[in-house]
């Protein structure tokens, strides 16, 4: 059947589906991330998704793009940076990248450096996984021009009950990247001490792609490990302490035959063995005080402090030859090491109060959040000549040690307010404003100017951003709701952006700072439909997002000779879609969802390559009836990519723009409770051994690409788990 046709049967089946749908009781999922304090999913204003611990045990979630798989609207695209692959970022609706605010524990996830992804928290710690879709700046801030992800960690009385220990061992493995996992779990919950630790170590190589792949990644060889550590103290009936500690160490290994061969500019020269030693830690620790006391100002409240250090080391050797003049090669040894270093300090107040009116009952959430992030991204790179042990500092047109980004400061301060009014028991009123004050320092030193263009002024930041969400919810009768909003996002230059300067003498081109940068802005519309029944629920909703004063390279002049590129504020953007969701028990021991997505989006007036493709899923999930062995199964059906694209062109003529077909792939997970402390998961991956690549990872790339098939999925591939729990 052709992939238009499916979409077509799907639209019918979840319409069909949705005539029974009226009126009756369910059990109410309560999501956060909405308004930054619990709401039943079916009374949110806007459209949020939400991983619970559950699914993502069910499925055998490894890394991010397993963790995202299954959420409609939102891709992981994949990337690969001098022979290293990684997990690029988070798209959602058609914009991804710096676009979307990613937190942990309420916290925002620190930068990553090129080459690590964001793949930056370990997916064992989390219990549970909420994203907001959608202009998100009037909750969250800066970056939250596409939406939020909001990443939760385990809590001690989420495993044990009061007065009782909790432990688990668990033990995986993947066959794709041959990933093996083993996890320890230890809770207590007391009467007024509550702990939690838990250690996941892993090691795993290279993704292995299909076997229809002409290509293979570098080998690689890695470990990783993650510790979190959580006590809460109950100082009072009404004031609690908690401490969180969270720590994440990795290293890797890499073979980077891919970057080996001749070059012969700026000078010949054989590259004859490559190596990469990677490693990298991210530690975070919270400082939380809870509080009760009802009075004028609030019934209850949040003051956190917290603090987050990540190291980032990338370090590249090259054994060389260089070919000059009449004699032999000559030996050479070249050396890089590329740091990137983030330290986070901060402060957060937030502060919930219900006021009941004779009419109107307002459920306020205001506070304030302080934050200061220190960048460091020190380069250095040398090459020494074997045969007389000179030392050679400038190399590919630049003077090393070096830094392109100089050292930055950056200071966040706002003040939020949020308050959703019932009207009556079946409208109401969200109305949410959040003001950001914004300033960025830059810090240079010798290491930055060396390489810097002459006359370049450095821009300082000292701006500030209101942003603003109003929406309303209805309910027409019992089980049946109608929802619209309006949001509004931002994303403050960041210190790349705003202070990336350097000279290539070698290829004759400079970046210099663009003065009177100014930070992007969206604005989001969306209209939503919602019911639900005692055994069925079901959402459709229309959106479209505006996004102004996006922020990308271009080439500003040229300066003797030599071409000047800089940062500036040149694309508008605009997207729209429907999205739908529909989830249904057949019986007692079937279940059913359905879910697609249909997104448009253009650039300027011409064709957005970021968004994804048309999708739809459809799951069954069955139980047998003494919950012991589950068996679930997805059917991903993707459209075809935008066609009838433009040609790339250079000096060697035009090649046609990459176009992918439709496809379909399936995927199986099962689980059985072989006794009361033991169970075994079993996940099966492209059951069909699908050939294909996912469109966000190979948009904007020619059809004639060298390096394609470095970018093509995993065939059918195996993972299997034990999880003791005692």
């Amino acid at each position: 059947m052709e992939i238009n046709n499916l979409f077509k049967a799907f639209f019918i089946i979840f319409f069909v589906g949705t005539n029974f749908i009226y009126a009756d009781d369910e059990v109410d999922e309560i999501v956060v991330i909405s308004s930054k304090y619990p709401v039943p999913l079916n009374e949110v204003v806007g459209s949020v998704s939400s991983i619970s611990l559950d699914d993502m045990e069910t499925r055998m979630v490894s890394d991010l793009s397993d963790l995202l798989d299954k959420t409609i609207g939102v891709s992981v695209s994949r990337s690969n940076t001098s022979g290293r692959s990684y997990n690029e970022g988070i798209t959602i609706r058609g914009l991804g990248g710096k676009r979307v605010n990613i937190l942990i524990d309420g916290v925002r996830v620190a930068d990553a450096y090129s080459g690590y992804g964001r793949d930056v928290v370990e997916v064992d710690l989390l219990k549970r996984v909420e994203i907001l879709k959608g202009p998100s700046s009037a909750l969250y801030g800066s970056d939250g021009l596409a939406g939020a992800v909001s990443y939760i960690t385990k809590d001690p009385s989420d495993l044990a009950e009061l007065g009782e220990n909790y432990f688990s061992i668990n033990a995986s493995y993947d066959e794709d990247a041959e990933q093996s996992k083993v996890g320890f779990l230890a809770a207590r919950t007391g009467e007024t001490l509550e702990s939690l630790l838990q250690v996941t170590s892993r090691e795993r190589s290279e993704l292995e792609l299909h076997d229809d792949s002409t290509l293979a990644l570098d080998p690689f060889d890695g470990d990783q490990l993650s510790v979190l550590a959580k006590f809460k103290l109950s100082l009072s009936e009404s004031i609690d302490l908690s401490i969180t500690l969270d720590s994440q160490e990795f290293e890797g290994d890499y073979v980077l035959g891919s970057q080996t061969g001749m070059s012969y500019f700026p000078a010949v020269v054989n590259t004859s063995a490559v190596l990469g030693m990677d490693d990298g830690n991210r530690d975070r620790g919270t400082l939380a005080l809870d509080f009760s006391n009802k009075n004028s100002f609030f019934d209850n409240g949040s003051i956190k402090f917290f603090t987050q250090e990540t190291d980032q080391r990338q370090i590249t050797t090259y054994s060389k030859q260089s070919f000059g003049g009449m004699g032999p090669p000559t030996p050479l040894s070249e050396y890089k090491d590329y740091q990137f270093n983030q330290s986070i300090d901060g402060l957060t107040m937030d502060f919930f109060k219900t006021i009941s009116g004779a009419d109107v009952v307002h459920n306020l959430v205001y506070g304030m959040e302080i934050e200061n992030i220190d960048v460091e991204r020190p380069r250095i790179r040398y090459e020494t000549n074997l045969m007389t042990g000179a030392q050679n500092t400038f190399l590919g047109g630049e003077f090393y040690p070096n830094k392109t980004i100089p050292d930055t400061e950056i200071e966040r301060q706002s003040f939020f307010f949020n308050n959703r009014m019932d009207l009556n028991e079946s409208t109401s009123i969200v109305f949410g404003a959040r003001y950001d004050s914004y300033e960025l320092t830059p810090k240079p030193d010798a290491l930055y100017t060396i390489n810097e263009p002459a006359n370049n002024n450095l821009l300082y930041i000292d701006d500030n951003e209101l942003s603003v969400k109003l929406g309303f919810i209805h309910e027409f009768e019992e089980g049946l709701s109608l929802f619209g909003q309006y949001a509004e996002g931002f994303r403050a230059p960041d210190f790349q952006s705003a202070n990336l300067s350097f000279t290539n003498l070698a290829y004759y081109y400079s970046v210099k700072v663009s003065p009177g940068l100014e930070p992007e802005e969206s604005e989001g519309f969306e209209l939503g439909l919602r019911g639900s029944t005692e055994k069925s629920s079901w959402s459709i909703a229309i959106y479209d997002n505006n996004y102004e004063k996006f922020i990308d390279t271009y080439m500003s002049g040229m300066v003797m000779g030599m071409m000047v590129f800089e940062y500036g504020n040149l694309d508008e953007v605009d997207i729209t879609g429907l999205e739908a969701e529909l989830k249904t028990d057949i019986s007692d021991n079937l279940q059913a969802s359905l879910a697609f997505n249909m997104t448009t989006g253009d650039q300027n007036g011409e064709e957005l390559l970021s968004v994804d493709p048309d999708e739809a899923l459809i799951g069954l999930s069955w139980s047998s009836s003494n919950r012991k062995l589950n068996i679930s199964g997805y059917a991903n059906i993707v459209g075809g990519s935008p066609d009838h694209l433009a040609p790339s062109c250079g000096r060697s003529g035009c090649v046609p723009a990459l176009e992918l077909s439709g496809l379909i792939t399936y995927d199986l997970y099962a689980s059985y409770e072989i006794n009361d402390n033991l169970k075994a998961r079993l996940a099966v991956r492209n059951l069909s051994d699908e050939s294909y690549w996912n469109w966000s990872s190979v948009k904007g790339k020619s059809s004639n690409d060298a390096n394609l098939d470095l970018f093509m999925e995993p065939g059918r591939n195996i993972s299997m788990g034990l999880k003791y729990e005692f």
